[in-house]
């Protein structure tokens, strides 16, 4: 996704006007609305309410408006040290549910491996990670379904078990509808649709973690998820656990090209791989 996308659709969200707006951003009306659009069909959600007189913020759109903020904030200081002189960097990428259940808890323990080093990082859907890793535009990619190529290596790096949680609120209750059905892959799904059929018929379905979990904040809901991401939900009485998938996982990798020319790539690698090996001794 390109962040200018989400400045854009920040500024409609503060100005409520498409016309201000593109002023602002010293675009074109319909260039902004282009934007918007795509917006609208990457989420699968519609962002605003268009009436004659007023634009105002969905739900949804309301739920996306922090999330823009804050990535647009930290590619702007990642520019910002990007530019600064004799600065090097490296780029990596990620899907958004690899980020909430790898890459967002262990940034500042990469940083800490790269003192003179500036870290880019974004996060773009799976077939845009491909893309960008055999395009040399960024260094290294993580996401939850490996892309096949014989011109990279894959690096497991955690495996999380699912579970099938639901609120606490409704553990008295019949479920119903209350289903949330995440995108685990193919085969993932197939054990889950049979183990647990209703989930077929779940309210909503969509592929993102975040949005399942923003749902999930004002919503009852069943919902299968990685332990690691329940557990803060659990420890503050919100979710119940209410069976183990055990072996069942979802794993996060590390993907990057064979041939490595830098050095400090190849270093950076390494402490992917020595994370790896002492998460492994620790089990």
């Amino acid at each position: 996704m390109d962040i200018r996308f989400l400045v854009t659709f920040m500024e409609v969200a503060q100005t409520r006007h498409f016309g201000k707006a593109a002023e602002n951003l010293y675009l074109t009306q319909s260039a902004v609305s282009a934007r918007i659009k795509q917006l609208e069909e990457y989420f699968n959600a519609a962002l605003f309410v268009r009436n004659r007189n007023s634009l105002q913020l969905t739900t949804a759109g309301e739920k996306l408006l922090p999330f823009a903020a804050s990535l647009a904030a930290t590619l702007e200081q990642t520019r910002a040290a990007m530019n600064e002189e004799n600065t090097q960097y490296l780029s990596i990428a990620s899907t958004p549910n690899a980020w909430d259940m790898y890459l967002k808890k262990n940034l500042d323990d990469m940083n800490a491996h790269l003192d003179d080093v500036s870290l880019r990082a974004e996060i773009c859907n799976n077939e845009q990670l491909s893309r960008m890793v055999h395009e040399r535009n960024i260094d290294l990619a993580i996401t939850t379904v490996p892309f096949k190529s014989d011109d990279v290596d894959i690096l497991e790096l955690s495996a999380s078990v699912l579970s099938l949680y639901c609120s606490a609120s409704l553990v008295e209750k019949p479920f119903g509808r209350h289903y949330i059905s995440l995108d685990w892959g193919i085969k993932a799904n197939e054990i889950i649709e049979k183990s647990y059929p209703d989930i077929k018929t779940a309210g909503i379905r969509t592929a993102s973690l975040q949005v399942a979990l923003n749902y999930l904040s004002t919503n009852e809901s069943v919902i299968i998820l990685p332990d690691e991401i329940a557990q803060s939900l659990v420890d503050t009485g919100e979710l119940v656990m209410l069976n183990s998938l055990a072996p069942l996982c979802v794993k996060c990798y590390l993907i990057y090209l064979k041939q490595t020319k830098s050095t400090r790539l190849g270093q950076f690698i390494e402490v992917f791989k020595q994370r790896v090996k002492k998460n492994k001794f620790a089990k």
